[in-house]
């Protein structure tokens, strides 16, 4: 019997199957190559570096530059969107976007300064294409100095203040300080440091000292929130850290959490924390002048802090003007009225707005009562007192330090020596140039040798 004639039939069918499966491959690196985070790599420049617009500009303008680096033709759009500070959006555009194979594509987005209002903006870059798919956004001020603050400084505010420096005036320091040998230095001698401040609440911190001449400067660090201090030492100053109570070394008192420590007797503004703990950074400063036989020159004395020690450093400098000058770096806790009402419409809401929300509603309290209580704490409060040189780095993209609060503050200061320095990019911390400028900073300002 003839066998049936299977091979036309076979080889039409295995034709098919490879050709089926060669579309399969195609589609498969199709999906591939689209997903190529490097099919185009970018660049986006605002024309002012720091992303802060003064007077003298005439438009807010970033170029944006794009290089495909495959061998395909890249086609799509840029979608631009500006939103202010309260999440309306005050431009649009849509860019129609062609590239060429291993090409570049640049373009200019640029709107009238006199369109857009004092303030802080977002501008959004979404990028795709048939191959790629990216989203942007960078923060921009326009004339930011202008921006009026929006604190509330209650009526007693100077003498709920005065009575508790009183309070602190009243209680023996009893400073003590011990040279640590065993974490001493070849260059430093280590002090551990420990005082009495209000309440009775032991309070201690790390002092550092250079062996090599007779007098130093003093950087006088204050803590971020719940952190915990230790011995940092310099060639060219001496520098003496603290702990806040409730942490580290100062936990005498029973340790504190970063969740408890916010709301403690946020009760009552007799009882709150931050009462206390603005008048152990006080004391702090007392320390220094009583304790100048460690080779510490009080007359040279710089506060700084990170974060919530920003904010602490600026309390310093606006209650003892025998600071000679005062740096903070991205405050936090500072001008909490704005934090509220711009952090509520924020992708990300900012820390502590959470905390203090939970707080008012386990107490069954209304925001405005926290706020009867914190405005006598709040940095914002105290600007107007700041008579010192005043350095405020700020970061225009954190999320804990918003730079709107930060210039309500620095708008309020009367130092005729003030100055901010502004990182426009940096999502993490600040940028390592401004630690050159700040070190700079202290040497202008203390007169210290180059």
């Amino acid at each position: 019997m003839q066998q049936p004639k299977l091979h036309k039939g076979g080889r039409h069918f295995s034709t098919l199957m490879r050709a089926i499966f060669c579309c399969l491959l195609l589609a498969i690196a199709s999906l591939s190559f689209s997903q190529d985070a490097t099919s185009i790599s970018y660049k986006v420049k605002s024309y002012r570096e720091n992303g802060i617009y003064g007077p003298s500009d005439s438009k807010v303008a970033y170029i944006v530059r794009l290089k495909n680096n495959i061998n395909d033709n890249q086609k799509g759009n840029i979608k631009v969107n500006i939103i202010n500070d309260l999440g309306a959006s005050v431009y649009n555009e849509d860019i129609p976007l062609f590239i060429k194979p291993i090409s570049t594509f640049d373009k200019e987005v640029s709107i009238d300064v006199a369109k857009l209002p004092t303030g802080f903006y977002t501008i959004y870059f979404n990028i795709s294409t048939n191959h790629y798919s990216q989203n942007l956004y960078y923060i921009f001020a326009v004339e930011p100095e202008k921006i009026k603050p929006t604190g509330v400084r209650p009526l007693d505010f100077t003498t709920f203040w005065d009575n508790a420096r009183s309070e602190l005036a009243n209680i023996n320091p009893s400073y003590k300080v011990t040279r640590r040998g065993d974490i001493s230095t070849v260059s430093n001698d280590i002090y551990s440091v420990e005082f009495q401040s209000t309440g009775n609440v032991a309070i201690r911190g790390w002092l550092s000292v250079p062996k090599r001449h007779n007098k130093y400067p003093v950087l006088y660090k204050l803590p971020d929130y719940a952190t915990t201090a230790s011995p940092e030492s310099r060639n060219d100053m001496a520098v003496f850290s603290l702990d806040a109570r409730g942490f580290g070394n100062s936990a005498d008192m029973g340790k504190l959490t970063f969740d408890s420590y916010l709301t403690k007797d946020l009760y009552s503004r007799e009882s709150y924390i931050y009462r206390a703990e603005y008048m152990d950074c006080l004391r702090g400063v007392d320390f220094i002048f009583k304790n100048a036989d460690l080779k510490l020159d009080a007359s040279k004395i710089i506060v700084t802090g990170i974060g919530q020690g920003a904010g602490l450093a600026a309390i310093v400098a606006a209650f003892d003007n025998r600071v000679k000058g005062v740096m903070l770096d991205r405050p936090t806790l500072i001008d909490m009225r704005t934090v509220f009402t711009i952090g509520e419409v924020k992708q990300q809401v900012p820390w502590p707005i959470g905390p203090i929300k939970s707080y008012c509603n386990a107490n069954r309290i209304g925001l405005d009562n926290f706020f009867k209580v914190w405005d006598y704490f709040d940095p914002l409060s105290f600007a107007p007192m700041i008579k010192c040189p005043i350095l405020i780095g700020i970061s225009l993209k954190s999320a804990t330090s918003l730079p709107q609060c930060n210039y309500n503050f620095y708008n309020q200061v009367l130092s005729s020596k003030r100055e901010i320095y502004s990182c426009a990019d940096n999502e993490t911390g600040i940028d390592e140039s401004f630690y050159i400028f700040e070190n700079n900073w202290i040497k202008e300002t203390l007169k210290l040798p180059f």
